[in-house]
């Protein structure tokens, strides 16, 4: 079986670098209301606080070459009015997926508009360089494969643009995103491949239950050309704002099982464990995510929680 997955990697890594236009895989992060920030650039400075956040997720625990991935963002505000606000941010994410790596690092503005109705409206865009990394001697093949470019180490560096719109009111939030705009092409790393432009929607809302109990459901898009849409959904209990526990599904990916406590007032851990249920659950069927954040005000304090639907 080890001999197997083995194999089927080596397949997976070679066919994802010979097609052109699907090179660059879909992150997924299964505590996406918790890293909110880190797929849409409008939601820069949605606290009117210093907001950091870290977070890190082992895919396929077991297999050989198994995806990993760690980020960490850090938001805030340049200035606002009664009307108006202005946030900046800055996100670095990294990935691993055998010899196939990635390293990101971007810097967001956005700029919001209060509703009549309450809510805020937003729009963001982030400029960053992202490198792209192969290394052909990591791929265990026997024979030579015209897709990959020569026998070393091979890295391409290359600029990105994100950009999205953002809403929210006490209830409700909606995001919609196009990720890397530029979509560079990495003639130094493989031939005629080009990274995917994504798109990325986020939505959900909060319904008051019982006493201190919230219910919070909410659903995840991701879509790259030349892959599988990613769809998701997630329903939460939540108690006094401390503690979440959902159960989420990806479509024919995996189910979902995730838990948020609330420490200190100022920060907040988030964990979630998803079980495969894709072919690839016969070689591994756990993947992990853990997300710290840490808030420069009170977590307890009303002005910050502006809505309670995600986060």
């Amino acid at each position: 079986m080890k001999y197997l997955a083995q194999i089927s990697l080596a397949a997976l890594l070679l066919i994802a670098v010979s097609i052109a236009a699907n090179a660059q895989h879909i992150p997924v992060r299964s505590n996406y209301l918790f890293t909110s920030f880190m797929d849409h650039p409008a939601a820069a400075g949605n606290k009117d606080c210093l907001d950091l956040r870290l977070g890190h997720r082992n895919q396929w625990v077991g297999f050989p070459g198994a995806p990993t991935s760690s980020f960490i963002s850090l938001s805030g505000r340049l200035g606002e009015s009664p009307r108006a606000v202005q946030g900046i941010g800055i996100r670095v994410d990294t990935d691993e997926a055998g010899p196939w790596g990635t390293t990101s690092a971007s810097v967001a503005y956005s700029h919001k508009l209060k509703l009549n109705n309450q809510g805020w409206i937003s729009a963001g865009f982030s400029l960053g360089l992202s490198q792209f990394r192969l290394n052909p001697d990591g791929l265990d093949v026997t024979i030579s494969d015209p897709a990959i470019l020569g026998d070393q180490n091979s890295q391409f560096l290359f600029p990105m643009v994100d950009a999205g719109l953002w809403y929210q009111d006490k209830r409700s939030f909606a995001g919609l995103s196009l990720l890397n705009v530029t979509s560079g092409t990495l003639s130094g790393v493989t031939q005629g491949s080009q990274t995917s432009k994504i798109f990325i929607a986020t939505g959900g809302t909060s319904l008051e239950l019982d006493g201190r109990y919230m219910f919070r459901p909410s659903a995840n898009l991701r879509y790259a050309s030349g892959a599988p849409v990613c769809f998701e959904m997630n329903g939460a209990v939540v108690y006094d704002d401390m503690i979440a526990v959902g159960l989420g599904y990806r479509v024919q990916s995996a189910l979902i099982g995730s838990l948020q406590i609330a420490l200190f007032n100022y920060m907040k851990v988030g964990y979630s464990y998803d079980f495969g249920i894709s072919k690839i659950g016969v070689a591994s069927r756990s993947s992990h995510e853990f997300t710290l954040a840490f808030s420069a005000c009170d977590m307890k304090a009303t002005r910050v929680h502006a809505c309670p639907a995600y986060d």
